[in-house]
């Protein structure tokens, strides 16, 4: 047995020494002696050979295993830079714009075309679908050229279609202008509004209930009436939410809309331009979004909004109109000018402004009296300038082809043109055919003013009347950004800015930042001996949260030769809580019996109403003086749906009968102590309650004040 090196170590090692031992020749079986050290040495270089052999195999195979993770590795990074460049080359075409955002509170959803409006808690309480008729296209930000910036509240849809989103510099108000503007032909901008649950407040069609708007179904309806007929009512496009929203539309841009169209209570509205030449922008449709925690505060932020972006009105602290403290006296017809005469000589008639009838002159556009009349004309107005009543002169923008002034203004282009530009399609109006002045035009404007002002001096006119002229909606002005919509109201701004008289309107189209007495359609529906002023509250209410604070009664609708005794006893029940009253010479009033009711009401109106009413208007000039029941309890919905009630101010509230042979109806009192003054004593309601109101007086007035105590205190 041989001994290993590693036991001989062990051993030599235990004898704690370190040397090398000496091992004996051994001989083989043929008699030769060889040396195990020999032996072992020449096995240990064959092992060491294999081994070598084995580490290079090692060192090859790791050496191949190393080139293949070079090889993945070069793979991944080539793999990561295509990656890479395909990630740049997608960042660099990516859609730059995500969404439009004006602090947390108002949103548009770029990719969506989405529109979002919170409140304070941050619940959406408006939701817009945004351009109904565009495709999907590539979008980005608006490019100014002058300026080579990006505008960042703009998105263009590439050649086809850009939507802006702006805030009146400075302002604290959540106001939000939108606008489209078109980029292709033929490109429609239509923006559709979820309404939800809310109450929506506005002017629809003539038929349809406004206060509130409630399942109501309309499609492709024109907003306004065009022509050849004419506007028939006052038409302010502004629509009030419940939930603290309003939605206006720049009286400048012809739109049609559609309500309920589709079970989820969508509100569009979709313009009536279309672009026809491709390229440079073409403005379609602009309307604001104004947003506030409740609705009586949207109403004031939206009344704030327009007094601030109505820049082309800068003489606005010069006109002020004052509530009058005599009633309007409304001659319908010439024949009427010797009856009012015969008052005035007998001290039988209290007046402060004297409105003529409307074609005092031979021919439209003469801007002189008919010689036929002049003298009676001239009689009046001293006999009338005695108690210090003074005319009101309706004028119109209209000429007819049988004017003197015709001619003239056909050969300096001073006339609204047709298609063809010439002034040969002629306007209908008021029996007689002619053409309208060009407002737009400075030329033809101070041409106009300077003839109209020479009838004012000459005659010491204190009033003008605007007649409402409707013009065709595709006719040329001289200003190519004109339309027939905004007519009006430029034709009131140049009035005002020439003279400082009373401006009466007889129709409102759109916005005017000044104050103006306006009147309210009153006119009797339903069947003989039982027509009602149901649609006279509501048009009331919403003239006046539309910004048209000094408000008549329409006495013109009264001259009717249907009207009764009774219907304009309705009637007036109702016109003298207005701020302003106008009567009408109607044959009925020749009785002694109604001349002492007039009279009896006026007395009325002086000592307890006008008192109040001219505080408001002192106090509070820029809020309706004719408010609705929710006034004063937002979150009441009863209150929310009272068409046939209003408040005058806080503190007065009034229910009249509005129907022929009504003895008796329902009022509603919010929350509140209430009390009425009548004969039986003083009568206390506490609200919120529903009383019946009955009386066998046909002159009796239902009327409320809140807390009479403190009412007569500030009085």
């Amino acid at each position: 047995m041989f001994r290993s090196r590693a036991n001989e170590k062990d051993r030599v090692g235990d004898a704690g020494v370190n040397r090398e031992v000496s091992v004996p020749l051994v001989k083989t079986q043929d008699g030769k002696e060889y040396d195990p050290k020999q032996k072992s040495t020449s096995a240990n270089s064959v092992i060491s050979a294999v081994d070598a052999e084995t580490e290079e195999a090692v060192q090859a195979q790791e050496s191949k295993r190393r080139k293949r993770r070079i090889m993945k590795i070069a793979v991944y990074f080539m793999f990561g830079i295509i990656a890479l460049g395909v990630f740049s080359i997608w960042l660099f075409h990516k859609d730059t714009v995500d969404s439009l955002r004006f602090g947390s509170d108002f949103i548009i959803t770029v990719k969506l075309r989405s529109m979002e409006v919170k409140n304070l808690n941050g619940d959406i309480v408006l939701y817009g679908e945004m351009g109904q008729y565009l495709d999907a296209t590539p979008y980005d930000n608006c490019f100014e050229n002058h300026t080579e910036k990006e505008v960042d509240n703009c998105v263009h849809w590439r050649n086809v279609a850009s939507l802006s989103v702006t805030k009146q510099e400075n302002s604290s108000l959540s106001c939000y202008t939108i606008q489209w503007d078109s980029y292709a032909p033929g490109i429609k901008a239509e923006d559709c509004f979820y309404l939800q649950r809310y109450n929506w407040y506005g002017y629809l069609t003539n038929t349809s209930a406004l206060w509130p708007i409630s399942d109501v179904y309309i499609k492709d309806v024109n907003y306004y009436t065009e022509y050849p007929e004419e506007q028939p009512e006052n038409l302010v496009p502004i629509w009030f939410g419940q939930q603290g929203i309003s939605i206006f539309i720049d009286s400048g841009f012809p739109f049609s809309l559609s309500w309920n169209v589709t079970d989820e209570r969508q509100f569009c509205i979709a313009s009536k331009l279309e672009a026809k030449v491709a390229g440079e922008p073409v403005p379609q449709l602009r309307y604001s979004i104004c947003q506030s925690e409740t609705l009586k505060e949207v109403v004031k932020t939206t009344q704030q909004h327009r007094q601030e972006v109505d820049t082309d009105f800068p003489f606005k602290q010069k006109h002020k109109h004052l509530l009058l403290n005599k009633p309007i006296h409304s001659l319908t017809a010439r024949e009427n000018m010797k009856e009012l005469l015969e008052q005035i000589q007998k001290k039988q008639l209290q007046c402060s402004l004297m409105e003529l009838f409307d074609n005092w002159e031979e021919e439209f556009g003469n801007f002189t009296f008919d010689a036929r009349i002049v003298d009676e004309v001239m009689n009046l107005f001293s006999a009338a300038a005695s108690i210090q009543c003074y005319p009101i002169l309706p004028v119109s923008t209209f000429f007819s082809y049988k004017s003197q002034y015709f001619t003239e203004g056909v050969s300096k282009g001073y006339f609204v043109r047709d298609r063809q530009n010439l002034v040969t399609r002629m306007i209908r109006w008021r029996g007689q055919e002619g053409a309208a002045l060009d407002v737009t035009n400075p030329q033809a404007e101070q041409w106009y003013l300077q003839h109209l002002q020479r009838i004012v001096e000459q005659y010491k006119i204190k009033a003008l009347k605007l007649l409402h002229l409707s013009v065709p909606s595709d006719s040329k002005y001289y200003d190519d950004t004109m339309t027939h919509l905004d007519y009006t109201r430029i034709f009131y701004r140049d009035l005002a800015n020439r003279f400082n008289v009373s401006l009466v309107l007889e129709l409102a189209t759109g916005f005017i930042p000044l104050p103006v007495y306006t009147p309210v359609r009153m006119k009797f529906y339903g069947e003989p001996g039982s027509s009602c002023l149901n649609t006279s509250i509501p048009f009331s209410l919403m003239l006046g949260l539309s910004g048209f604070h000094l408000l008549i009664a329409d006495a013109d609708r009264m001259a009717d030769p249907s009207t009764t005794e009774e219907m304009f006893i309705r009637w007036l029940q109702v016109a003298i809580f207005f701020p302003v009253l106008e009567i009408p010479s109607i044959p009925v009033l020749r009785k002694e019996s109604m001349q002492n009711a007039l009279n009896e009401t006026l007395q009325f109106r002086n000592t307890e109403l006008l008192p109040y009413m001219s505080t408001l208007w002192e106090k509070q000039p820029d809020l309706p003086i004719i408010r609705p029941m929710w006034w004063m309890a937002q979150d009441d919905p009863v209150a929310q749906t009272i068409s046939d009630q209003f408040m005058v101010g806080d503190d007065l509230l009034v229910a009249p009968f509005l129907c022929e042979r009504t003895t008796q109806r329902d009022v509603y009192f919010p929350a509140g102590s209430w009390a009425r003054n009548d004969t039986n004593g003083t009568q206390v309601i506490i609200g919120p309650a529903t009383r019946t109101v009955k009386t066998d007086n046909v002159s009796a007035i239902p009327y409320f004040w809140k807390k009479v105590s403190e009412h007569n205190e500030a009085k």
